[in-house]
């Protein structure tokens, strides 16, 4: 061992045994001094306070403390002269630890420079009335301050403390459950810096009891330095990493403590977080307004809280979130491949107050598909979230076979199109709120082709311009195609955006439709009962539009150049038509045919198994074998289009069922009939042609010509009733009344004179002529049901029941 080596050992060992010494002589002052120390530290402790500090015992902790010298305090308690009032101390510790600086033993001034405490509840209360338990602590003016307590320690430890901060008066409540806490304190000229080291958990953290506790049952694991500086009263934090429960985070500040400037900015941010972990640190008022909505891959999130120490109320909250390629859900609906920028506010409107009404959630530059529906939005705004408002701008070019995600083949299903949107939308967020709704913007439909399955008609070469303005929808240059027919139309919806939410059935569609030919027998499907569909996976979308197209009521002006159905034919139709959830009402139609004109009015009533249905029409100058051949011989064959010629005049008021086909329910019709034909003829009618071969060989009853036919029938189920009228022919006069049933009762009467009319035609006056007529020979037949089935004409007259 060289020489040096043992001199450098001998001194150290010296320099040791002399520390040891002086440590020992120390900790024999302590033990042989607790009384004097214990009040030396009581003292200091107690010149920064006004109120009441107790201590119940103290005992040396040396090996705690080594090198340095350390004292347990027991069961301390710190009260303020309120506390009779409140009951909440200010400080209630089972274990204190006091590190004492050693050389200030020796000087008799005990200097305390380290604290711990542990197993302690910390409570810092401000009543409804502004009363601080904290008034305990004095305050000095700065030329009294020569260094006090604060000054002083340089170090304080926490384990297991509880840490409240309860502001009854401006409503804010902090709890902590401290776990480990580490601080220290370096003094430096102009102020100090500092460090410390916390695992605690957060129990509430409430600006506003009201509005809940944000952070609420988290795990913070810190480690932040610090600077305060005394000339402005700032204590500063840089941005450093954090720890959340498993989420690392960054979070940085600025709390301004001078008299004049009480402020706070705290900043936090998360370059990747969970949405549910986000929204699980905010307070539960706001928590409760993201719950519609969730995303599914991590966001980046930027929040910031700012406000005044002294100031009530709730801080100024602004969180920024960014998502990219994302998937986010709300109300049961989903856009993928979403990317966006968003923020959220409760002070939409600088300087009102920060609450609901003024919070706001928006999202920029959204980008995503909806059902494959690729769209854009360049902002959307939630707005009042007290009673939320959607304001919304939106884009989008697709193909309308994406549609039929939607409708899921429920209401429509498209084959080919496509659609440009633009569209501005506002209303309340909530579907079920009554709030008035508003659409700015127009789509435009081009080359489609759908289906529409609750009638069973395909349209094809679909182009359209959805106007939306405000309330009110206006549907402009529809063009479409379904079998040989061809439709322009025009609608207006009048207050559309408000009723299709809330109560679709009273939407009014006004349509204007034009066609120059319409072939009816391909709207058979309009007389039956619209068929519902299965629930469609956008059934929240396709809902209404079902209800809509179900229960809407419709007022349809039809201008139509040719219109077919089965044997009609007829030209310049003129309408007006409502359709209704309980059927169809014929408010006037107007119609050319068979050389004359034909007006409608009536309803069909579609609420049954069978449609019922009311006409009443006024037909004039009608060609009437075109007539009878386009109504079908109106359900008999007795009398067909092939026996008839001749000009009809006529009113009719019919009631009666239908079935979906369109076919008259047998035994159904119930009404009157007036007719007058005129310059008629009845031609090869075989009843008439088997009486002529009987009676009268001679005379042409193959063509037998009249000039007036006047009378008015009533139907009943299938009997028709023939009230007595005068036939004035070229073959006979006939004199008839009775019953023609469609099915089995037929009993009509006739009176024939023999007398040939043509020896009558010079008298002009119609009693003699009718007196004349009635001259000699006169047949009494009746006309019956046989037993094939047909019409049998016998000798006789028509029994009494007819007559009835």
């Amino acid at each position: 061992m060289s020489r040096w080596l043992k001199i450098t050992l001998k001194i150290g060992g010296l320099i040791l045994g002399l520390f040891l010494v002086a440590w020992i002589v120390l900790a024999a002052y302590v033990y042989t001094h607790k009384k004097e120390i214990l009040t030396a530290i009581t003292t200091q402790l107690n010149e920064d306070l006004s109120g009441k500090l107790t201590i119940d015992r103290m005992e040396p902790s040396l090996i705690r403390g080594f090198p340095g010298i350390s004292v347990a305090l027991e069961d301390v308690l710190l009260r303020d002269s309120l506390w009779s009032v409140h009951k909440h101390d200010l400080l209630k510790a089972k274990n204190v630890y006091v590190a004492i600086n050693a050389f200030s033993i020796l000087s008799g001034s005990i200097k305390i420079s380290d604290i711990e405490l542990k197993n302690a509840e910390i409570y810092l209360l401000t009543d409804s009335t502004g009363l601080r338990n904290t008034e305990i602590f004095k305050k000095k003016s700065a030329s009294d301050d020569k260094g006090g307590l604060s000054k002083k320690i340089s170090r304080v430890n926490l384990k297991d403390v509880k840490f409240t901060i309860d502001d009854q008066q401006k409503h804010k409540l902090f709890k902590f459950s401290i776990i480990n806490f580490k601080g220290r304190i370096n003094q430096k000229i102009g102020g100090w810096e500092g460090n410390l080291k916390s695992l605690t958990q957060v129990d509430f953290f409430a600006f506003n009891l009201k509005r809940g506790s944000f952070l609420k049952g988290k795990l913070l694991e810190l480690d932040l330095d610090m600077k305060y500086t005394d000339k402005t009263g700032q204590l500063a934090i840089p941005m450093q990493e954090i720890m959340i429960d498993k989420d690392d985070l960054l979070i940085g500040g600025n709390l301004n403590f001078s008299s004049d400037n009480k402020e706070y900015l705290i900043e936090i941010q998360a370059p990747s977080i969970l949405f549910k972990d986000a929204k699980s640190l905010l307070s539960s008022h706001i928590i409760s307004k993201l719950q519609p909505y969730d995303v599914k891959k991590p966001l980046e999130v930027h929040a910031y809280l700012s406000g005044k120490f002294k100031q009530g109320g709730d801080p100024l909250i602004k969180v920024n979130f960014k998502a990219n390629n994302n998937i986010l859900s709300t109300r049961g609906e989903t856009i993928t491949d979403c990317s966006f920028t968003g923020i959220y506010t409760n002070e939409w409107k600088k300087g009102l107050p920060r609450k609901d009404p003024n919070s706001m959630i928006a999202f920029y530059n959204l980008a995503g598909n909806f059902y494959d529906i690729p769209f854009k939005a360049d902002s959307i705004q939630i707005t009042d979230l007290r009673n939320p408002v959607f304001t919304g701008k939106f884009k989008s070019n697709f193909q309308l076979e994406k549609l039929n995600k939607i409708f899921g083949g429920n209401t429509f299903e498209f084959t080919a199109g496509t659609a440009d949107l633009n569209l501005v939308y506002k209303a309340p967020f909530n579907q079920l709120d009554t709030g008035r709704r508003y659409i700015y913007g127009t789509v435009n439909v081009d080359k489609g082709a759908a289906a529409y399955n609750p009638r069973n008609l395909l349209f094809k070469d679909i182009k359209m311009l959805m106007n939306f303005k405000g309330e009110d929808l206006f549907l402009e240059n529809l063009k479409v195609k379904s079998g040989t027919t061809s439709l322009a139309m025009e609608a207006v919806l009048k207050n559309f955006s408000n009723f299709y939410y809330t109560d679709p059935q009273k939407i009014l569609i006004d349509w204007k439709i034009k066609s120059p030919n319409v072939n009816l027998n391909e709207f058979l499907a309009f007389l039956g009962k619209r068929k519902r569909g299965s629930n469609a996976k956008g059934k929240r979308f396709t809902g209404n539009l079902d209800k809509m197209l179900e229960q809407a009521s419709m007022v349809m002006e039809i201008e139509v150049d040719r219109l077919v159905y089965k044997n009609f034919q007829g030209k310049d139709l003129r309408s007006n038509i409502t359709l209704k959830q309980s059927g169809i009402l014929i408010n006037r139609m107007s119609i050319k045919q068979g050389g004359g004109s034909m007006n409608i009015n009536g309803n069909i009533d579609q609420s049954g198994k069978v449609n019922r249905f009311n006409v009443n029409s006024r037909i004039n100058n009608v060609n009437v074998q075109n007539l009878f051949h386009a109504f079908e011989n109106f359900g008999q064959d007795a009398i067909t289009d092939k026996n008839l010629r001749g000009t009809f005049f006529g009113n009719a008021s019919v009631s009666g069922s239908m079935l979906p086909t369109g076919k008259i329910v047998p035994r159904s019709l119930i009404g009157k009939v007036s007719f007058d034909i005129r310059n008629g003829s009845l031609v090869n009618f075989e009843p008439m042609y088997k009486i002529g071969n009987f009676a009268f060989p001679n005379r042409d009853f193959s063509n037998i010509t009249f000039m007036n036919l006047k009378n008015t029938l009533s139907i009943s189920r299938d009997k028709v009733n023939i009230p007595p009228m005068e036939i004035r022919s070229s073959v006979l006069n006939i004199y008839l009344s009775g019953v023609y049933s469609f099915g089995k009762g037929t009993d009509i009467g006739m009176l024939i004179p023999l007398r040939n009319p043509r020896r009558d035609e010079l008298i002009t006056d119609a009693d003699e002529k009718r007196e004349r007529s009635l001259k000699g020979i006169v047949l009494n037949l009746r006309a019956v049901d046989g037993e094939d089935g047909k019409v049998k004409i016998r000798l006789g007259k028509k029994s009494d029941k007819a007559e009835e």
